[in-house]
């Protein structure tokens, strides 16, 4: 099906949908070499629109390293009905110039998880074309923009409108299982892993259960939406249809906010990939293991699972504390170790700079960083650092307190300097250091922090 379709598509000339994959910088990227995940939310909209019989294409412009002149030589020359685009806080000023540059018959239509934060500053862009700005989630509701059906409206600034995809609306996805993904407008999958695996990606639910002070994803902003989960039979139906349509797939990464968000979801995901030949790995929350025996944590490993990325962002407890995050770093050292002896690696993800944050509590994560590091070796396992310099987004918890405090939050940007030092250039960015520890001595905790995979 998948093969057909795209070959159906290229030999369409009248292209009624642009979908991109928004770009994360202006100049193309020299020596860029980094693998991007799937945007699968952009093709779950692009495959009902082909349901729909409305042409489209999606191009991925964080995947092929598309530079902003090409990206916008490329609308011009494809010319569609309609672009749409994606937007987030680290790419906003791109996203601007790209609906800003372009003057000519094209209806633009901007979504993501921002919107629902950044709209109001939208409406203020100097757009020339007609804009419809989407807070929801868009599956079903770009393909009602494009065939001009009722949509809610709540608020309209000349030829810009805000269309809202509330839990009431008829284009609310309340049941997820079965949504189709046609997974041929990927260009980069199986994705082949830097540790060399090759891995496909899936979504297996919807929503984030937790409150985490520095995420855009936390329960407290997004109560109106309710957390959605897949039956687990239809996903191990799709991972059996994965391993017949990529034979040389290794390992399934799951997509979700949080896979493994209590003790119920371990056993989930258990029945998920128990029968499927296919190792695993997930983002999980460290209290969703602590109340389980040593048996069933090695049936979750038998169940394929490799790897899982746990949230640990700190090792002072005052900072785990303010963030509201788990602030028992005994609690955090003794659960991740308990995955260590039954052979399931750790990626854990860190974060540095927050306000108010001292020289003493970054010591303290890096300090548990290195104890994690040395218990994952001594357990013939993987313990690995992904490393962040914080950065307030818009809406949450932290930013309105910096706001609040009169703090200047500067517009994120890339921040070069740090990519040098430990490369992933796709997540760092930067809109200032808000601790109380100079620059330098940020970038050094963030490094060596880093440095531990070395």
């Amino acid at each position: 099906m998948t093969e057909q379709k795209s070959i159906e598509r290229e030999e369409n000339r009248s292209l009624d949908v642009l979908i991109i994959n928004s770009p994360l910088f202006r100049d193309k990227v020299d020596g860029y070499d980094e693998d991007s995940l799937p945007p699968l939310g952009l093709g779950y909209i692009a495959t009902d629109l082909w349901s729909n019989g409305i042409t489209v294409e999606l191009l991925d412009a964080v995947e092929a390293n598309i530079p902003l002149d090409i990206l916008l030589a490329v609308i011009h020359q494809k010319h569609p009905r309609y672009v749409a685009l994606n937007v987030f806080t680290t790419n906003l000023h791109l996203v601007r110039e790209i609906v800003e540059s372009i003057n000519d018959e094209v209806r633009f239509i901007i979504g993501g998880l921002a919107t629902k934060n950044l709209y109001q500053m939208i409406l203020r862009w100097n757009i020339s074309c007609p804009v419809d700005i989407v807070i929801g989630e868009g599956d079903f509701v770009v393909s009602a923009i494009v065939q001009g059906k009722p949509l809610d409206i709540i608020c309209q600034d000349g030829n810009k409108r805000v269309i809202t995809v509330s839990a009431t609306s008829p284009y609310f996805p309340h049941d997820i299982s079965n949504i189709p993904l046609d997974r041929s407008f990927f260009v980069n999958q199986p994705l082949r892993h830097a540790l060399g695996f090759n891995e496909v990606s899936i979504v297996t639910s919807r929503g984030c259960m937790y409150n985490c002070a520095f995420c855009s994803a936390a329960r407290s902003l997004n109560k109106e939406t309710p957390i959605r989960e897949r039956n687990a039979q239809s996903v191990a139906n799709e991972v059996k249809m994965l391993c017949e349509l990529y034979p040389d797939m290794h390992s399934v990464r799951v997509l979700d906010d949080l896979f493994l968000r209590n003790t119920g979801s371990v056993e989930r995901a258990v029945c998920m990939f128990e029968y499927v030949p296919v190792t695993w790995r997930a983002m999980a929350h460290v209290l969703s293991f602590y109340k389980l025996s040593d048996p069933q944590l090695l049936k979750l490993k038998r169940s394929g699972c490799m790897e899982v990325f746990i949230g640990i962002e700190s090792g002072s407890p005052r900072i785990l504390k303010m963030i509201h995050k788990t602030s028992d770093v005994d609690l955090i050292k003794r659960t991740i170790e308990r995955l260590f002896r039954v052979g399931i690696n750790v990626k854990g993800y860190f974060i540095f700079g927050f306000e108010t944050e001292k020289i003493e509590d970054m010591q303290m994560t890096y300090d548990l960083a290195r104890q994690l590091k040395e218990s994952s070796v001594k357990n013939h396992t993987n313990f690995r650092t992904s490393v962040f310099q914080f950065r307030p987004y818009h809406g949450t918890e932290l930013y309105h307190d910096m706001i609040s405090k009169g703090r200047i939050i500067d517009e994120i940007v890339y921040n070069g300097d740090l990519s040098t030092n430990i490369g992933r250039k796709q997540f760092n960015f930067t809109s200032g250091n808000f601790s109380e520890t100079s620059d330098e001595d940020l970038r050094k905790f963030i490094t060596e922090t880093n440095g531990i995979n070395q």
